[in-house]
């Protein structure tokens, strides 16, 4: 059986560490008592392409395709911190590199409460 982090009410979670290639990164728990979810979304060094979804599933286990929240994927930009908020009750959240970062890294970091 996987283990799988759990979010803590105020303490960030890093979602994705100096990503570079579209991949899934880490998926966190969240407990059903959060319901103000705060992404932020950090390109270093030099990005110049590359964007990241934040996606929803039913467990962080999940293995299919997950849920996309918001609007679609949120460019990276460089040396600049982008944050997503939003409201609901989630299981599961994670941030997908969609499109691979182009120069660079970014680094996404997951708050709620």
């Amino acid at each position: 059986m996987s283990t799988y982090k759990s979010a803590m009410k105020g303490v960030p979670v890093i979602l994705q560490d100096a990503g570079t290639i579209a991949a899934n990164g880490v998926a966190i728990s969240i407990p059903s008592s959060f319901r103000q979810h705060k992404v932020t979304i950090k390109g270093i060094g030099g990005v110049n392409a590359g964007a990241i979804q934040i996606e929803t599933a039913n467990d962080p286990a999940y293995t299919g395709t997950w849920n996309p929240l918001g609007g679609g994927p949120i460019t990276v930009v460089d040396v600049s911190e982008i944050e997503y908020n939003f409201e609901g009750i989630y299981s599961a959240i994670r941030a997908r590199i969609s499109t691979g970062i182009g120069v660079g890294t970014v680094t996404v970091t997951y708050v709620g409460s």
